[in-house]
């Protein structure tokens, strides 16, 4: 295939298909918001992963006394490959508008294809990143590609309800969130900032007997989500946060990115532009970024990066997208998964 700018440089189409993402990463594809892009030049990803304990405090001494040797706490290094991502389309309509000579409309349909492309690389992250957050590590089984990362998060991490929530006269939601959450205390010296679920969960909670019991003289048979998250805060629990999410998988099915019998508690979402202490989606550095028919700037070289070819035999006009990245979660206690509903 031969790399041409006829329609548009290498350049403008990277750079409208990762503006095109900046909005969705926020909205739909919000698990970013805990696991944020991170641009690195590299192909490999590193991290220090350690034993997820409490801080331990430094102790005091006399003056003129020696400073005692402190101990430090078992780190691990890890290190992998991040592994390549893509996709091209081909414009089925090239020829009929080529030889109409409708360059601008062949021009808007070489954009669609890189938002298109864009996003599909942006969905399989957002999988990527719902698989280390509910499994604490990252599998993949496709096209080929047999790998999994597994980020040693802490069994304790991973429970089921002794009486699933789906029981609403006899679970307990409050009491199972409440020893959750001071597990989770405990292990890491912090509450959640985040009660993660879907929607079928929270309808769960809007008409289970112990919630419904904290609000003082109401006789309702189901709560407002105010009210739910009214109760939550006042025993120091986060507000639940929705997730409801649907995508085509890479088999081609249909599924909800994280499935909807699940809470997960998780930190505060960070900044957009700021660091989350929970890890990253390390976006790393493409082969095709560093050819110089790209023209890209060093600085603009890592992440999803879009070019338009043409074959000629057949004659045909392609749109291809490429990017290196994965989830990396170097805090994996900084989740905690629990299986609520049957």
């Amino acid at each position: 295939m031969e790399l041409i700018a006829q329609y548009a440089t290498p350049a403008e189409l990277t750079g409208f298909a990762r503006e095109s993402l900046a909005d969705r990463a926020v909205n739909q594809f919000s698990l970013a918001r805990w696991l944020p892009y991170r641009n690195v030049n590299d192909l490999e990803f590193r991290f220090n992963r350690g034993p997820n304990e409490l801080v331990r405090a430094a102790s005091f001494r006399a003056y003129d006394a020696e400073t005692p040797i402190g101990a430090r706490p078992g780190v691990s290094r890890v290190t992998g490959e991040l592994p390549p991502i893509g996709e091209k389309l081909r414009l089925t309509e090239y020829q009929q508008l080529r030889m109409r000579n409708l360059d601008e409309e062949i021009t808007n349909l070489v954009f669609r294809d890189a938002e298109t492309l864009a996003r599909k690389i942006a969905a399989r992250l957002e999988l990527a990143r719902a698989d280390a957050i509910v499994n604490g590590s990252v599998t993949i089984s496709e096209n080929g590609v047999m790998a999994t990362v597994d980020f040693d998060r802490s069994p304790s991490h991973s429970v089921t309800a002794s009486t699933a929530w789906t029981d609403l006269a006899t679970s307990t939601p409050l009491d199972d969130l409440l020893s959750w959450a001071q597990t989770y205390n405990n292990d890491v010296g912090e509450n959640p900032g985040t009660i993660l679920t879907s929607t079928r969960v929270v309808a769960l909670l809007m008409r289970n007997e112990q919630m419904r019991g904290q609000i003082a003289g109401s006789s309702a048979a189901l709560m407002t989500l105010d009210q739910v998250n009214a109760v939550l805060m006042s025993f120091g629990l986060p507000s639940v946060t929705t997730y409801d999410a649907r995508l085509i998988d890479p088999a081609g099915t249909a599924r909800r990115v994280i499935p909807d019998d699940k809470v997960v508690f998780l930190p505060a979402p960070a900044d957009p532009m700021g660091d989350s202490e929970l890890g990253a989606t390390l976006m790393g550095l493409t082969l095709e970024a560093q050819e110089a028919d790209y023209d890209l700037a060093p600085g603009d070289q890592p992440g999803i990066v879009v070019g338009n070819f043409r074959t000629t035999d057949p004659i045909a006009l392609w749109t291809h997208a490429a990017a290196i990245g994965l989830p990396i979660m170097a805090n994996p206690d900084l989740t905690f998964v629990a299986d609520v509903a049957a």
